[in-house]
């Protein structure tokens, strides 16, 4: 039986991760990246493009559907989390850890596919241990509208189906395997080089530095000594699948970071399975360790999420992590405060403005070197410039 106890603790850290998270993104403008999607053919395009027809061009309902999904996340980690963890409070500790790992504060604020894959992967991971395999498989089917990112879940059913010499789970996998190669192929073009080095620094950012030294060892460690469950499968196979393209070509990260973050009950268990085994007298050292990891993730999460006052302490503006995820709004206010509804830029910006309502076009454009007969427009965050434009008439 879930304890009450339990899940007011779950609730309440909940309810702090969404208020935080409304607060970063208030201060968020749409990027080129987002945009991109938001205006291109695929699925989750349309999909975005539909509920703004609905609710009209409101950035903040957009972001609203990925802080949703990520709620939705966190509550299902926790359901998971009942059938590999012990302790009901491990579950909440293992709920809370992930929904603040900065990668996944990340996928909670800007448009992406990130968090829909995570999304279905811990619907299958949920069907999967209560060994529901016809709904699994309905929603594998569904995972196929939005195929790209899903690569790394089909082979770690296959592989899985394989290791555990489950053949229904063998074939489930093959068959989304074969689905996925007919939909999106391979690309092996271009001159090999190693991206090797990047690709681990991004999983290192992803959960903070330490914690992804211990997401390793934890891989590890299962993987000599502990059962191997479907959800280690999908996160060593993402991973190893990961890196072992990275040798030779630069990965769309994307494709994978989803499935590791998922191990979190994993990683858990393993800290407290060893925590719990020595005696309260040997067990400084791992209280220790477990500051130590926890302040630096800490650190990492709140950066993210207070991203916008680092501007205070940045000489150079665009050497800030997320100055491309600002501007645009701001710029979008300025132009319309002078009556301007089309304006003539670059292709990236031009694509952002569209977003707010100023497509390209018009008797006006804008220019990023000085012109003395052009007007300026600054933009500002806490009364430091970070960004000048020009508007000039054509």
């Amino acid at each position: 039986m879930i304890s009450r106890l339990n899940l007011f603790w779950l609730f309440i850290a909940l309810a702090l991760n969404s208020a935080l998270l409304i607060f970063s993104m208030s201060g968020l403008s749409i990027s080129y990246y987002e945009a991109q999607i938001y205006y291109s053919n695929s699925n989750l395009g349309f999909i975005l493009r539909y509920i703004s027809s609905i609710f009209g061009d409101n950035e903040i309902v957009i972001r609203g559907l990925f802080l949703t999904l990520h709620i939705a996340n966190s509550l299902l980690i926790y359901i998971i989390s009942l059938r590999i963890l012990k302790r009901q409070s491990d579950c909440v500790i293992a709920a809370i850890l992930y929904m603040f790992l900065p990668g996944v504060l990340v996928s909670a604020l800007i448009i992406n596919q990130a968090s829909i894959a995570i999304f279905i992967t811990l619907i299958v991971v949920f069907l999967q241990q209560r060994q529901m395999y016809i709904l699994m498989s309905l929603i594998l089917a569904l995972s196929l509208f939005f195929s790209k990112p899903f690569i790394a879940l089909y082979l770690a059913i296959m592989l899985f189906g394989l290791f555990s010499r489950d053949k229904k789970f063998a074939i489930i996998g093959a068959f989304f395997c074969i689905a996925w190669y007919y939909l999106n192929g391979l690309e092996s073009s271009g001159k090999p080089r190693g991206y090797f080095l990047d690709s681990i620094a991004v999983f290192a950012a992803v959960f903070s530095p330490l914690l992804f030294i211990y997401f390793i060892y934890t891989i590890y460690r299962i993987c000599i000594k502990e059962i191997k469950s479907f959800l280690w499968f999908i996160s060593l196979t993402a991973l190893g699948v990961c890196l072992l393209l990275s040798m030779r070509q630069r990965v769309e990260l994307e494709l994978f970071l989803p499935f590791c973050v998922i191990l979190v009950p994993a990683m858990v268990r393993t800290f407290f399975s060893s925590y719990r085994s020595r005696l309260p007298r040997f067990r400084v050292l791992y209280k220790l360790i477990c500051i130590i990891v926890l302040v630096t993730l800490a650190l990492n999460s709140l950066a993210i999420i207070f991203h916008q006052y680092l501007y205070i302490f940045l000489d150079n503006p665009k050497h800030h992590f997320a100055y491309k995820y600002d501007i645009a709004k701001e710029l979008a206010k300025a132009l319309k405060d002078r009556q301007i509804t089309a304006i003539s830029t670059n292709p990236n910006l031009a694509l952002r403005l569209k977003f707010y309502g100023i497509p390209m076009g018009g008797n006006y454009y804008l220019d990023t070197t000085y012109k003395k007969s052009c007007e300026q427009i600054k933009i500002y965050k806490f009364n430091k410039s970070i960004a000048k434009f020009y508007l000039c008439k054509k």
